[in-house]
């Protein structure tokens, strides 16, 4: 009897958590317009989100709304819903008015005789209607209706403009469901109809916008370009695969690890590798990639053929190249891949062109780097066309480096401008980084580091990121996860927009990416690939020339600063936030100061720059940015910024520009930059709305970025505008900690340099120094006067340089003392003697905790110096200690030259794991180092 008691308990229970899970499950909710929508059929224009298909705000009968797909007769919107159970939404025909008498207006013939309207300004293109009985847009009836599985279960009966909407809510059975609208009977112009806030309810697997199957004629590449394609792939010399892995480490010994493209020997492929890395390309029927092999593990990191990116054009999305037909998408076989065909709605590969890697931007060197070269390797680039459409897909790889770049440009070559909503430069079917069954709140990525340089509003790459998605593959059945909720699927895109119209004959470029496959998880290791890449496609940030951060306009002042610079051994002078500089001033008075103040430095070897700030100000209700949600300024990044692309955005680049070339300035600090703010405003001259603000704010600030970098000018940014040509942002610190006592700075800032290199060089990054008071904290937390507290000015100095990282070392002076003066000249002095090799790769030996040393090692086996340790001790009594130092990536294998300070070398054997033990003895609350040869 106890027996059944408990069986019934447990049964109970067990139903009770089955009932609160499907109960819970049940809430979720899925909203159409957020899928991809542009995989629907529409016999005119194409499915809009949050917009009626002519463009206007969704409105019905005078009721306006938010959310919604416009549409027009006959559209099909195909859902595959899998476990879901409800479809809700409301539905009506757009109010809409159009002027017909627009010069703006634009008409296309059909056959039937009648024409589309479309409204084409410079930069844009938009649908306006189809032609009616009487040569205008009529007011539309339309007939909604939802197909379940081949069976219809709901019909609106027709519907005509100025109708009030329809709620519609409808129990749907799992499978496929189709959101169909039909004509009305009354012929399709003015068929306007939307779809208020679709939205499905399900339990588990989210449902998901699918492609129609295609039933129209099938294409096939042309003998002519088969045979062309054959001739040039044949030109190519052959690798044998399987591909080889390295015999060398690269981080050792790149010099072997040279780019190339090669055919491969089935005939069939073309190969782009450097040894690390290697990009496998099917061109046959269509050109797609068939691997991305990490040749440094041996490991393939593609599950599934790939193509080579996605457009959406006039609301259409049309495939780069890509093959289907493959009947796994857990991995690939390779004799899967001849039977694949030609996905019917891409573009076709026509050509294809090898050529030696370009510089992608142009670089003035004018000073001190550590890296002063370009990078090298091949450049593979693609010619596909569909229509009037030609797609260039380049791919760069790099001599020595694991990575590889990618970017497109489309042509148009019609006699329409055509408009491109959105790109995927990526759209890679990558082996997941996990399997697992349930769903967790982050699932692990697979192991590769992947940016491009459309980045902005944060100081780090990771949160500067706004590109890389890592989305499901609904084609990956056979997954582990039981939801299918694996990011399986690298996508690469802008997050919006751009939105951009393509005039006839002309073109647009997209941004680049550039992935590098990890061989290992060891976090040390990882950082050094991601410097690596670094130094290799942005050496401009390699620059690291020493700067002060003065406070003041005052000429006599700065002449004074400029000769203790040049006293001392720095090289740089940016007159400061707070100094009273002010760029956007057209003055010839205000020209002629600074440029005498220019020439007195570089009279003295000293470069002079200043500060601008742009973004987090408050301009005006015409200029700032509006925000989408509010239709007001306000309530965005830093609370209100001005938009770029408004007639005060473009008069401060030329403003900022106009300054440089009048006063002869060569360094740039650009705080507050381009954030990534939307812009919704509809009357900003140089952006149309919401979809393309974002993008073209950022080609603003990107350009004026490149410009610099081609006119030798530094720049100091607080984002990660690096691979668009600027040389440092901030390593990462709460500014208000320079306001806690001396001695508490000098830990905190010996943990912001541990923690911030991790993912970065030296050379890119700032930290601070406040030698007069900064955000509070009086006397304890400041340097001035500087001869009263020399020992914590020195040691500023000392753990800053000794890391390779400059300080915005802010204030009035560098010395105020000849005993001062001599501090700083011996620092620099060190810092000058042992550059190059303070400024290579960091290796991480003991975060600061205040409790016990603390260090880091700089390695290069390139070098004479193969090593240079920094120690530090926090506490007030002397300390010896036994470190173990790790010497692998020094590249010394048997034996290190190694030597306290100035003192003599002493030998040492390393051990099997190319490691030594030296004992170092660090005074009190001050450092040492030891240098390796």
């Amino acid at each position: 009897m106890m027996v059944q008691n408990i069986r019934v308990t447990y049964l109970t229970v067990l139903l009770f958590n089955c009932i609160w899970v499907f109960s819970v499950k049940a809430q979720n909710v899925a909203h159409v317009a957020d899928m991809q929508i542009s995989l629907g059929l529409q016999t005119y224009s194409a499915p809009v989100k949050n917009r009626a298909v002519t463009g206007g705000a969704l409105s019905i009968a005078g009721v306006s709304y938010g959310i919604g797909i416009g549409v027009h007769s006959r559209s099909s919107l195909k859902i595959k819903v899998s476990d879901s159970r409800k479809f809700t939404a409301k539905i009506g025909v757009n109010d809409s008015e159009v002027d017909l008498q627009s010069k703006s207006l634009t008409t296309i013939p059909l056959t039937d005789g009648k024409r589309l309207f479309y409204e084409i300004s410079d930069s844009r293109k938009q649908f306006v209607g189809l032609e009616g009985e009487d040569g205008k847009i009529d007011q539309g009836g339309v007939v909604f209706m939802l197909v379940n599985n081949g069976k219809e279960i709901y019909n609106s009966g027709v519907m005509y403009a100025g109708d009030r909407a329809k709620e519609v809510e409808i129990e749907i059975d799992r499978g496929i469901l189709e959101m169909i609208v039909e004509d009305g009977g009354d012929g399709k112009s003015g068929d306007h109809a939307v779809w208020i806030d679709p939205k499905i309810d399900y339990f588990e697997i989210p449902p998901i916008m699918v492609a129609y199957d295609y039933t129209g004629e099938k294409l096939e590449q042309s003998k002519e370009v088969d045979k062309k394609l054959k001739g040039l792939l044949g030109k190519l010399p052959k690798i044998e695969t399987p591909l080889k892995q390295p015999e060398v480490d690269w981080l050792i010994d790149n010099s072997h690890a040279k780019a190339n493209v090669y055919r491969s020997d089935n005939g069939k492929d073309v190969i782009l590798t450097n040894g690390l890395v290697a990009r496998v390309f099917r061109l046959f029927p269509n050109l797609a990639t068939v691997d991305f092999m990490n040749q440094m593990t041996g490991e393939s990191l593609l599950r599934s053929v790939s193509n080579e990116g996605v457009l959406t054009i006039d609301g259409k999305e049309i495939a780069i190249g890509g093959l289907t037909g493959q009947p796994e998408y857990a991995y690939t076989l390779m004799e899967w891949i001849d039977d694949l065909g030609i996905d019917p709605n891409s573009f076709l590969i026509k050509d294809f062109e090898v050529k030696n890697l370009s510089d992608r931007l142009e670089w003035k060197r004018v000073r001190w780097a550590s890296n002063p070269q370009m990078p090298t390797g091949k450049e593979i680039v693609f010619t596909l066309t569909k229509d009037d459409i030609l797609v260039k897909v380049h791919y760069a790889l790099y001599d020595g480096l694991p990575t590889l770049s990618k970017w497109i440009e489309v042509t148009n070559n019609g006699d329409l401008m055509v408009q491109l909503n959105r790109f995927k430069l990526e759209q890679l079917a990558m082996v997941e980084g996990e399997s697992l069954v349930d769903v967790p709140v982050h699932f692990e990525k697979p192991n590769i580091h992947v940016e491009t340089d459309y980045a902005f509003g944060a100081m780090q790459q990771k949160t500067s990121d706004k590109t890389t998605f890592w989305e499901t593959d609904p084609r990956y059945t056979s997954q582990t996860n039981y939801a299918m909720q694996l990011p399986a699927i690298l996508e690469v895109r802008p997050p919006l927009g751009p939105n951009v119209g393509i005039a006839p004959g002309e073109s647009f470029t997209s941004f680049r990416v550039w992935e590098t496959p990890f061989d290992s998880y060891d976090k040390e290791r990882k950082g050094l690939f991601i410097r690596k890449m670094y130094r290799t496609i942005s050496p401009w940030t390699t620059e690291n020339p020493i700067f002060l951060h003065l406070t003041t306009t005052d000429p006599v002042k700065i002449k004074k600063a400029i000769d203790q610079c040049a006293e001392v051994g720095y090289e740089m002078i940016i007159l400061s936030f707070g100094s009273g500089l002010n760029m956007e001033k057209e003055s010839p008075e205000y020209y002629a100061k600074f440029r005498d103040l220019v020439n007195y430095g570089k009279s003295k070897g000293v470069e002079l720059g200043g500060y601008s700030l742009l973004s987090s100000r408050w301009i005006s209700e015409d200029v700032d940015v509006i925000n989408p949600k509010t239709g007001k300024r306000g309530g965005m990044i830093f609370g209100s910024s001005p938009c770029l692309c408004s007639d005060w955005g473009y008069d401060y680049f030329r403003k900022i520009k106009s300054f440089f070339k009048e006063t002869g300035m060569s360094v740039f600090e650009n705080d507050g930059s381009y954030p990534g703010n939307v812009c919704a405003s509809t009357l900003h001259t140089y952006h149309n709305g919401l979809e393309d603000s974002q993008w073209k704010q950022y080609a603003q600030i990107q350009g004026l970025y490149k410009w610099m970098r081609s006119e030798g000018i530094y720049m100091n940014v607080p984002d990660f505008y690096v691979n668009s040509g600027t040389n440092k942002t901030g390593i990462g610190y709460r500014e208000v900690n320079w306001s806690l006592p001396r001695e508490r700075q000098l830990v905190l800032g010996r943990q912001n340099i541990y923690d911030g290199l991790w993912k970065t060089i030296p050379s890119m990054s700032w930290t601070f120094v406040p030698l007069t008071e900064y955000h509070g904290g009086g006397k304890a937390a400041t340097l001035e006067p500087l001869s009263e507290h020399l020992d914590d000015y020195e040691g500023h100095m000392m753990q800053n340089y000794g890391a390779g990282v400059q300080a915005c070392y802010r204030g009035p002076r560098l010395y105020d003392t000849p005993k001062t003066k001599a501090v700083v000249a011996n620092v620099i002095n060190w810092y000058k003697k042992y550059r190059e090799i303070l400024n290579s790769d960091v290796l991480h030996l003991r975060r600061p905790s205040g409790r016990d040393w603390d260090g880091i090692m700089h390695v290069n086996p390139n070098l004479k110096e193969k090593g240079l340790v920094m120690v530090f001790n926090p506490l007030g009594e002397d300390m010896e200690r036994e470190l173990e130092l790790p010497l692998y990536y020094t590249g010394l294998t048997s034996f290190a030259m190694v030597r306290e300070k100035e003192g003599a070398s002493k030998r040492y054997k390393l051990d099997r794991d190319y490691s030594i033990k030296v004992k170092v003895r660090i005074p009190a609350n001050s450092y040492s180092w030891l240098v390796i040869e």
